[in-house]
């Protein structure tokens, strides 16, 4: 019985991954047209074709300009209160009505998983370990000029910013007490919305070789929550999901730069079409 309670929890846990799958399509930029002289005396526009050497796909990237991560987060909070969030806030709750009936086994027993065992994660998904991954990542991006580090640690920052001022004030308007009784700033779990805003970061950036490992560290970090029976079920995956939400707010410009290739008939032969596409 005490398996099946540690994989029910942990289930729960990484099942709000999903909503950071759909990746909304960024638009294509436009592509530079020039004009070329057919035969007969017409002109037809065409598109420049890169160089030959040109590769055939990049590393994501943000499209937001450079700059201090802080200097964007005011226009973050404008952008949180979007569709996208609506959806994965949906989604999450669903996975907390789900996990409801947990709450009253973690209330009765802690769900009996040993402390020990999750001691680290009371320390990873804290506040101040994360934001400060983020400002070294951002630094060490900065000092070195690779530009993808750098965007990544900035993301990382504001993401933690967004997510626990949210968190935060919910914390104080809910005031749900704790299962230990500790005090009544329960839900949703800060750890939570820590760990899981990075994960959905990285997985943003670099895909899910990097965001799966992430997001089972998020689930760890919940699991250690409910272990020390700080938090209840349902307050690690609303906090979870308010972490996915606000990573998700500041990475939307990231995408998949790739280039399309086709063949266009033209008067008196054809030309090769490089189109640039984003996914």
């Amino acid at each position: 019985m005490f398996q099946v309670r540690i994989l029910a929890t942990a289930l729960f846990a990484c099942a709000l991954a999903g909503p950071a799958f759909a990746q909304e399509p960024v638009p294509a930029e436009p592509a530079d047209t020039v004009a070329t002289a057919a035969p007969d005396g017409s002109t037809t526009e065409q598109l420049k074709v890169p160089p030959v050497n040109a590769a055939p796909q990049l590393p994501r990237v943000s499209n937001d300009p450079e700059g201090n991560p802080l200097k964007l987060i005011a226009s973050d909070f404008k952008n949180f209160f979007s569709g996208d969030t609506g959806r994965t806030l949906s989604y999450t709750a669903l996975v907390a009505i789900a996990a409801a009936p947990w709450d009253r086994e973690g209330v009765n027993n802690g769900f009996g998983i040993p402390t020990t065992v999750f001691q680290s994660g009371n320390v990873i998904g804290t506040f101040a370990f994360q934001v400060g991954a983020g400002f070294a990542t951002y630094g060490v991006g900065k000092a070195f000029g690779n530009k993808q580090a750098a965007f990544v640690g900035r993301d990382i920052v504001r993401a933690q910013v967004v997510s626990q001022v949210l968190v935060q004030g919910l914390k104080y308007t809910v005031r749900r007490d704790r299962p230990d009784h500790s005090n009544n700033k329960s839900f949703p779990s800060g750890h939570s919305a820590s760990a899981f805003s990075t994960a959905t970061v990285l997985q943003r950036y670099y895909g899910w070789k990097v965001g799966g490992p992430a997001y089972v560290l998020g689930g760890y970090v919940a699991l250690a929550r409910m272990s020390w029976n700080r938090h209840h079920a349902t307050d690690v995956v609303m906090g979870a999901g308010f972490g996915i939400a606000a990573a998700r707010t500041v990475t939307m410009s990231v995408a998949q730069t790739k280039f399309s290739v086709g063949v266009q008939p033209q008067v008196g032969g054809a030309s090769v079409n490089f189109t640039k596409i984003y996914k």
